[in-house]
């Protein structure tokens, strides 16, 4: 797959996410902010700054050898998504553990719907993967994790704590 292709691919991936958002029953304040974010979120994927800040701590330069720009970010954003969306309390951290030959994986859950938001499932559609998410289970953010979502916020240039006081749903 050549370059163009894989652009292609993210945005029409980026689409459907904010298009899945749609038929959530959120409110209307909650789906814009939702939207924004993962607008933020896919977009911060590309960015060599993001990659490094991410990754580098844990692979080195090899970060520099994924194959796709929302390739492992699965931690990163989710955990970001549910600590910034979260209020009122309507999305779950879910996990799907090394039992999966792809995984580990981290992605979203809808806690009224049960219907599954996983941002970066375009990483699995450019292998032809389906993720068992049926294999999920729900997870705690704990301290590593929330280390996590705030160096990739400030990767991304967002200020953690003024993005929670500033995007607080008030319906």
């Amino acid at each position: 797959m050549d370059k163009k292709e894989k652009e292609i691919l993210f945005e029409t991936a980026t689409r459907k996410l904010i298009n899945q958002l749609d038929f959530m029953n959120l409110k209307p304040l909650s789906r814009m902010q939702a939207k924004n974010f993962v607008l933020l979120l896919r977009d911060s994927f590309k960015l060599e700054t993001v990659k490094k800040a991410t990754f580098y701590s844990e692979i080195g330069d090899d970060y520099k050898l994924l194959p796709y720009d929302s390739y492992g970010f699965c931690k990163a954003a989710s955990c970001s998504f549910v600590l910034m969306m979260n209020e009122p309390k309507e999305w779950r951290l879910m996990y799907i553990d090394d039992v999966w030959k792809y995984g580990p994986h981290y992605f979203v859950q809808n806690i009224k719907s049960k219907q599954v938001f996983d941002l970066r499932y375009d990483q699995y559609v450019y292998d032809g993967i389906d993720v068992p998410y049926y294999m999920g289970r729900p997870i705690k953010i704990d301290q590593q994790a929330q280390d996590t979502v705030v160096r990739f916020m400030h990767s991304m240039g967002v200020n953690f704590m003024d993005f929670i006081k500033n995007n607080n749903p008030k319906e």
